[in-house]
């Protein structure tokens, strides 16, 4: 309909263009929509246990950050473009009418003058868009759109005698067809290896991965009881609210060691609220509880509060709460990490632990077991010290 005169808007910082406002409205609308969808868990009883196949992931995409951003993902579009355009008109049925009638709306975001997605995101998003042929303005929704749609467990677990951080994640999604794009991927400059990481091609973000220099990481998303995960999201995005699988990039691209990735994921501005789980390479594991302006809590391997001693667990829900009875996914992995033991961990040891119901269940696209020791020569196949690979579940 036609909207009236518009209220000011003091929220946001005033060299705002006017022109962005209806479709800020609509990403709100979508965000509320699809966040309301988000927290409607599966039932523990109707949390269906895995089917289909394990398929291990050979393939590594490399995206190199020599050339401009525009062209680092072309390929990589090209190479997906029917696995994308699976899971795009997936989103796109899930999308709310007035939104799906205004996706012209999120195109006109990267028209110059007017980004406020921070580049080199946005570009690297025009590219993508344009090797698999969709608009940039599908693309961004399908970014935003796993951020807000992600349950997940994370585990890091810490080999005392042999000072082997690993980290188990399972990463679970009601969209069919992820597994078909699910790559691992490498990000490299001069040849040199900066982070690897496990993603879907479509995404240019990281919400799995581990740098060479010793640091895991991994998104989670996280339930709030208060209102709409997104109610704030865009205008975060314009006070510089990081997205946060592109702040785990960052962080991984940059090296950052273990205490300087903390401090940043602690107190990044994000656009909403979320868990980052973090192993480092002396035995240092994290799950840093955020609010989109600031932390909530850190709770570190070592804390007195953590019951698990040598390893810290996330899922979706606050630490200091119970998880809700239908889906507490918590207890079961803690029960079965108790089980196995610290004299027991090794990286199959782990993957068992990812495999079993309720961590694994019908929704598990992938699971990855990395180590914060990850280094360059070696895929880890043999050796615990240096491992990355990755499963996808359900095929």
């Amino acid at each position: 309909g036609k909207m009236g005169a518009r209220a000011p808007v003091p929220a946001l910082p005033s060299p705002f263009p006017l022109r962005l406002l209806p479709p800020l409205l609509l990403l709100l609308l979508l965000a509320t929509h699809t966040s309301a969808n988000a927290s409607a868990r599966p039932a523990l009883r109707n949390m269906q246990n895995a089917t289909g196949n394990d398929r291990k992931v050979e393939r590594t995409v490399v995206v190199d950050l020599g050339p401009p951003p525009v062209e680092r993902w072309v390929g990589i579009g090209q190479e997906y473009r029917q696995g994308i355009e699976v899971i795009w008109n997936y989103i796109l049925a899930e999308l709310p009418e007035p939104v799906r009638g205004h996706i012209d709306a999120f195109d006109r975001m990267f028209d110059r003058g007017e980004r406020f997605l921070k580049e080199p995101y946005a570009d690297e998003i025009v590219g993508l868009a344009r090797g698999c042929g969709r608009s940039p303005g599908e693309i961004l929704i399908a970014n935003l759109y796993y951020e807000i749609k992600t349950a997940c467990t994370g585990v890091i677990a810490v080999d005392q005698k042999r000072n082997i951080t690993l980290h188990g994640r399972n990463l679970d999604y009601g969209i069919p067809g992820l597994q078909n794009v699910t790559v691992q991927i490498e990000f490299r400059e001069n040849g040199s290896l900066l982070t690897k990481g496990t993603t879907y091609a479509g995404y240019v973000g990281l919400l799995t991965g581990a740098s060479p220099i010793g640091v895991s990481l991994q998104l989670n998303e996280r339930d709030t009881k208060t209102g709409s995960v997104w109610e704030n999201a865009f205008e975060a995005l314009f006070r510089g609210g990081a997205v946060g699988g592109f702040l785990i990039r960052e962080v991984l691209v940059q090296k950052m060691d273990f205490s300087s990735a903390l401090i940043t994921l602690q107190n990044h501005p994000l656009i909403a609220p979320c868990y980052f789980i973090v192993g480092g390479p002396r035995g240092e594991g994290a799950v840093v509880t955020r609010e989109r302006d600031s932390q909530v809590d850190t709770l570190t391997i070592d804390d007195a509060r953590n019951p698990n001693k040598w390893f810290i667990l996330q899922t979706n829900y606050d630490h200091w709460e119970q998880p809700p009875k239908d889906d507490d996914r918590r207890s079961y992995t803690a029960a079965h990490m108790r089980d196995l033991g610290k004299d027991n961990l090794t990286k199959d040891s782990l993957y068992e632990i990812m495999s079993q119901w309720p961590t694994q269940n019908a929704e598990t696209t992938y699971t990855t077991i990395m180590t914060s020791t990850y280094t360059e020569g070696n895929g880890g196949n043999n050796d615990d010290e240096s491992v990355y690979f990755t499963f996808t579940r359900n095929n």
